[in-house]
């Protein structure tokens, strides 16, 4: 890797980054109750970013032994790139954070074919219609970026994410029922299938549910969907774009009090924890909302240096909502792994203390919504009306809507003490959330 950097100086360019991915990827699927495949796919390649007369040139090879042209084609889109805004990483010291594990790296995949055997079986004994599914995911990562200016950094990550689940059509009624767990290592495995027919008991009954202002209860689940409008909202990059709504609000007070959150890149056993981002800052824990105020937006180093803000870690080269890395995607702020904190009660306590409402623990459409502005809309894929502190039943043709900033400011009831990880739409992600009580909460049904 150091040879491309000698290479693009020797040949003009003034500073240089590479970056380097070496990803192996396992999966596991089952459809219709039986085994689709395993499938297993490797990638490796780097990407270089250079600049050259104060222009940002950028390539990327799969063919690490033909370094020249990999060198010769970023120092020609250097002539058509834009202007160099960035410094890029020097020497750092990087904090210690565990984000390989052998028991997902020495994952037997046997053996995960027979856990997802005896799952869906556990599935299809509670009702024998159900279309079960199971997916199972084992990636080992190889990072390493080197710079011009004298970093280089390297780390190993395993990833693991297992989700089952399945629909069950009875008439005109389809209903889904899935959960999910993953990390860095095994330890957040745990009987999702106990969930699932839960899920299936409780949402076979079908009730009406009246349109209008709704208390509601978020599960963790929905809660993740509902904050991705937030993701895009402390954006370094959408505040440099001046469309975040939380521009120019830095140090005030946007949300109730009760409204802390961090993007935490060092969180124990999470997808996308690391000692250093896609550019070879140090990762850390972030404040983004302490007790309601805004505390930081999510920069990388261009927007940090443009905007004179903190670096606080966030540069990715994600694929948008999956694990995956893009190398040819310029690094861009992103979220890592966020962690909300909850309240005093129970969720179980909070559903006790709910008169009537609904519960809603996943939305079909949401990513059609203006998410940038704040706003969420979509059908309530899976919630459950409550009466006197009971579920009695599900509610069907049912669409939720709100946004976000006015939620968290002036609609927030309560939060659970207890947090539960989970992801965006259901499986994209390792964050922590309570459930979230809100009053007033838009609700359609159709007739």
């Amino acid at each position: 890797m150091r040879e491309i950097i000698e290479k693009a100086m020797a040949k003009g360019a003034s500073s240089c980054e590479v970056f380097y991915l070496n990803s192996l990827r396992t999966s596991v699927d089952f459809e219709t109750g039986r085994l689709k495949g395993v499938g297993r796919t490797e990638e490796r390649g780097a990407t270089l970013r250079l600049v050259k007369d104060g222009r940002m040139g950028l390539a990327t090879s799969t063919k690490l032994d033909e370094v020249d042209r990999l060198v010769d084609d970023a120092l020609a889109t250097s002539a058509f790139g834009g202007k160099a805004e960035i410094e890029f990483a020097g020497a750092a010291t990087l904090p210690g954070v565990e984000t390989a594990h052998d028991d997902v790296e020495n994952l037997d995949i046997d053996r995960v074919i027979e856990e997802s055997q005896a799952e869906i079986a556990r599935i299809l004994d509670y009702e024998g219609e159900i279309n079960a599914e199971a997916s199972t995911l084992r990636d080992v990562q190889e990072i390493r970026v080197l710079t011009s200016e004298g970093f280089d950094g390297s780390f190993k990550r395993t990833l693991y994410r297992h989700h089952a689940g399945g629909r069950l059509i009875e008439g005109d009624n389809m209903l889904d029922a899935y959960a999910y767990f993953g990390g860095t290592n095994l330890d957040a495995r745990r009987d999702i299938i106990a969930e699932v027919i839960e899920d299936f008991e409780n949402g076979r009954t079908n009730v009406g549910v009246s349109t209008g202002p709704t208390n509601v209860l978020f599960t963790p689940r929905a809660v993740a969907d509902v904050l991705m409008t937030l993701y895009l909202g402390v954006s370094g990059a959408m505040v440099d774009r001046k469309i975040s709504p939380l521009a120019g609000k830095l140090g005030q007070t946007v949300f109730d009090e009760r409204v802390t959150i961090y993007d935490d890149g060092l969180a124990k056993g999470a997808y996308e924890s690391a000692p250093f981002d896609d550019e070879g800052v140090p990762m850390q824990r972030t404040p983004v909302f302490e007790s309601g105020v805004l505390k930081n937006f999510l920069t990388d180093l261009r927007t940090a240096r443009k905007l004179d803000l903190p670096l606080t870690g966030n540069a990715l080269r994600a694929k948008r909502l999956v694990l995956t890395k893009d190398l040819g995607k310029v690094p861009s702020p992103e979220v890592t792994n966020w962690r909300m904190e909850g309240g005093t009660k129970s969720s179980d306590e909070l559903l006790a203390g709910m008169k009537e409402g609904v519960i809603i623990d996943s939305i079909m459409g949401i990513l059609m919504s203006n998410l940038t502005a704040g706003d969420f809309s979509g059908n309530v894929a899976y919630g459950l009306k409550v009466e006197n502190g009971k579920t009695v039943g599900r509610v069907k043709d049912t669409m939720v809507s709100g946004n976000v900033y006015k939620l968290l400011r002036d609609n927030l009831l309560d939060l659970s003490s207890d947090t539960k990880l989970t992801g965006r739409l259901g499986v994209f992600g390792t964050h922590h959330f309570p459930y979230m009580l809100l009053k007033d909460v838009p609700i359609s049904t159709k007739g």
